[in-house]
């Protein structure tokens, strides 16, 4: 069946710029990738490099002005954009075929120049007729692939480089080809390789390394997606507020001068002075809005260009390129994902004027509380020491010896409770000042066995039961909702569990020294490291806080595994005490409840981890803690829970 497509429509579609190098605006010779993967003629950066500093171990990009680290020979030790080479190559030919239309393409496999009727694919010659006969009688090249320059001219056949079916050699053994990875040294290696320097390195397959890389790659493209579609959504948000501004201005200016107008003989200079502050605060913030809009255009146009080479490496570079290229790739979209747009406060959309009764008037720049104008500020919670009182204790659990390890706060202001021998019982804290005695209820709830070692509550009022080494959900009736095993198999016990404002969930092991973060509904985003990580575990503004309690410590992580803060708090407790519940107030404060011998105290610390002081005493045995909808501090106080208030 004849194909629609021609070598002219082919080359149409090849972007002329996508061919040629930016330095010296001719076609890619020996392309050359750097960091940043923008590419470049060996030659070019040869050059680049001596007029740069031709001593040095670092190279700009005269586009991006990322520096690339140059190792072994410099320039000539880059990694080649192999790709790129073979589409020049393939372009090339192209044009070759479609000039020769109309004037004569010579055979290249004899010397009586006679004119060319085909290509054998094979040799890579064109032939002439005579050539083309021999191909057919010879035994030794009887079977190549020949095709017509007509087959050529219009598409039907399309000329592939050989670049794209080279198989690397290895560096050190040039008999051996590449067809190891090495995940240790992170490179691709010969079987030579492998047995000599790599035996006790993890080693795996090509084609095993290249399905990671690939999913890697798909993976963080996906988030850098998504923090594109975030900067093109704070563009809009800001071009919306910018508008909202500028309308308040022009109301303002119109407000001014309609007062004006009254008394303009007696006020002139005081309107023309209001103006005047009125235009500079307005450009001040016009250009504050300016600016935000310019970083975030061109954070967006940077994370176009890295996305766009990475796809275009993906679909047109070979496995063996990829792997080597796999630490850019990686790096470089890692660092997309950590690109956060300039937000521009939406109090600076606010202006407007008051007028006065002896005067013209005065600016209000910021919103003014009518009822909290005239009262000196609060400072934060999370910056002062704080003072609580208890509120009530309450007792009458059938707990035996066994003690209360933890708690959770519904909406409803009921608290489901969990001891040590996994029994859940439930309290309800309404009108807890005008009841003399509150007898707690044993929890019974229909699909949950006797390992229940801790709760949580959702955002939306669900109830979720760390039941063995499964997680399940309920609704306010104790239905339950749906279920799932977060860990890696059987074997793998987690030991506590979290939920944020977006439910998202957190399940810690133990053993394994491990968290998993999970979607709401239970498929799985990462395995962190969380080391000594143990019973107990929180949430709070995409970070995560767990307390260890051999070494004492308070650790914070991102959502991304990487370290916040970890404090040492053996200075601010005795010496047998261990730190165990942990939870964060509305404002990001953290609360550690803290247990010894004889009794228990909490600490508080500020969100960025500071120490601000020990603000209950003499609470029994904490263990875990949480807090109401209301404020109100819960602590699961061994045989007890204490609630208490802030005053």
């Amino acid at each position: 069946m004849a194909s629609n497509v021609t070598v002219q429509s082919v080359l149409e579609k090849i972007s002329v710029d996508h061919l040629e190098c930016s330095i010296c605006t001719n076609r890619f010779r020996q392309p050359k990738l750097l960091d940043c993967l923008h590419s470049f003629c060996l030659q070019c950066l040869q050059e680049l490099r001596q007029s740069q500093d031709p001593r040095g171990t670092k190279l700009t990009c005269p586009l991006c002005r990322c520096e690339t680290t140059l190792k072994g020979s410099g320039v000539a030790d880059l990694p080649n954009n192999v790709a790129f080479s073979a589409l020049v190559e393939e372009v090339t030919m192209q044009e070759k075929l479609l000039k020769g239309q109309g004037s004569d393409i010579k055979c290249q496999n004899c010397d009586e120049e006679n004119q060319a009727i085909s290509r054998c694919m094979d040799c890579d010659h064109f032939l002439c007729q005579e050539c083309q006969k021999a191909h057919g009688r010879i035994a030794v090249v009887k079977s190549h692939k020949i095709y017509t320059l007509a087959q050529l001219r219009s598409g039907e056949i399309v000329y592939k480089s050989k670049l794209r079916e080279e198989v690397p050699k290895c560096g050190k053994h040039q008999d051996q080809n590449l067809n190891v990875y090495c995940n240790t040294c992170a490179q691709v290696i010969c079987t030579t390789c492998s047995v000599l320097d790599h035996a006790k390195h993890s080693l795996i397959g090509l084609p095993v390394a290249f399905d990671k890389c690939k999913k890697k790659v798909e993976e963080l493209v996906a988030k850098v997606g998504k923090n594109k579609t975030e900067l093109n959504t704070t563009i809009e948000k800001t071009c919306i507020s910018r508008n909202k501004l500028h309308i308040m201005f022009a109301n303002t200016k119109k407000k001014i001068s309609e007062k004006a107008d009254q008394e303009v003989a007696k006020i002139r200079q005081e309107e023309q002075k209001l103006l005047k502050e009125t235009d500079r605060i307005y450009q001040k913030r016009v250009t504050t809005f300016d600016a935000a809009q310019s970083n975030n255009s061109k954070d967006v146009t940077q994370t176009k260009h890295k996305l766009d080479e990475v796809k275009r490496l993906m679909n047109q570079a070979s496995c063996y390129e990829i792997l080597e290229l796999q630490q850019k790739l990686l790096h470089n979209l890692s660092e997309l994902t950590g690109k956060q747009p300039q937000q521009v406060p939406d109090k600076l959309t606010f202006m407007d004027f008051e007028e006065g009764e002896r005067s013209l008037g005065r600016l209000i720049l910021k919103e003014e509380p009518k009822a909290a104008a005239k009262q000196s500020p609060r400072p934060a919670r999370s910056c002062v020491k704080e003072k609580w009182e208890l509120k009530t204790d309450i007792k009458n659990f059938e707990l035996g010896n066994t003690r209360l390890r933890h708690v959770s706060a519904l909406s409803d202001n009921n608290i489901v409770l969990t001891n040590l021998k996994n029994t859940l019982f439930t309290v309800s804290l309404t009108n807890i000042q005008h009841t003399p005695s509150i007898i707690p209820q044993r929890l019974q709830i229909n699909g949950l066995t006797d390992d229940v070692r801790c709760t949580a509550v959702s955002k939306d009022d669900k109830l979720l039961a760390l039941d063995g080494p499964v997680v399940k959900f309920f609704n306010r009736q104790h239905q339950l909702l749906h279920q799932f095993t977060p860990g890696r198999g059987s074997d793998s016990q987690p030991t506590c569990l979290a939920v944020d404002d977006s439910n998202l969930i957190a399940v810690g092991y133990e053993d394994e020294e491990e968290i998993s973060l999970h979607n709401p509904d239970g498929s799985i985003i990462r395995r962190l490291p969380a080391p000594m990580v143990g019973g107990y575990l929180a949430m709070y503004n995409h970070r995560l806080f767990y307390t260890t309690f051999q070494n004492k410590r308070l650790v914070c992580a991102d959502y991304y595994g990487a370290s916040v803060f970890s404090v040492d708090m053996t200075s601010n407790m005795q010496g047998d005490w261990h730190p165990t519940g942990v939870c964060c107030d509305s404002d990001g404060s953290i609360y550690v409840a803290v247990g010894g011998y004889s009794t228990g105290f909490i600490l508080h610390y500020s969100p960025d981890g500071k120490y601000i002081g020990c603000v209950i005493e003499g609470c029994g045995s904490p263990r875990g803690i949480t807090f109401t909808s209301g404020g109100d501090l819960v602590v699961a106080a061994g045989l007890s829970v204490k609630v208490y208030h802030r005053v």
